[in-house]
């Protein structure tokens, strides 16, 4: 049976990571390394997990930021030229949502 605390990625952020790494998170970006976000076997299990939200958060950022669409948005990220494959393509998605979710806890909690 899955646990509670990670029914969210915000969920499982907060589990894997303490409220420094969480701001460091924030400020120095995912491609930092972190607990659970290192290795493409991690990652391509996180996005499995979490598509749905990812790409609802990343639907919803190209509507607030103005992009035509989702992919337009995403070509504008610091990583997206190191994409070559799908494994690339999830990490870096998962990379975008633990940065989005690290940056709004962190200001959440100031």
């Amino acid at each position: 049976m899955e646990s509670n605390e990670n029914t969210t990625f915000e969920n499982w952020l907060k589990s894997k990571l303490d409220p420094c790494q969480i701001k460091d998170l924030a400020s120095h970006g995912a491609d930092a390394g972190w607990p659970g976000l290192t290795y493409y076997s991690e990652t391509g299990e996180l996005y499995e997990k979490y598509k749905e939200e990812i790409w609802k958060a990343l639907s919803d950022d190209a509507d607030e930021f103005g992009y035509k669409n989702v992919f337009e948005m995403i070509a504008q990220f610091r990583e997206a030229s190191s994409v070559t494959c799908v494994e690339s393509f999830e990490n870096l998605m998962v990379w975008y949502m633990a940065e989005r979710t690290a940056q709004r806890l962190d200001t959440s909690e100031d």
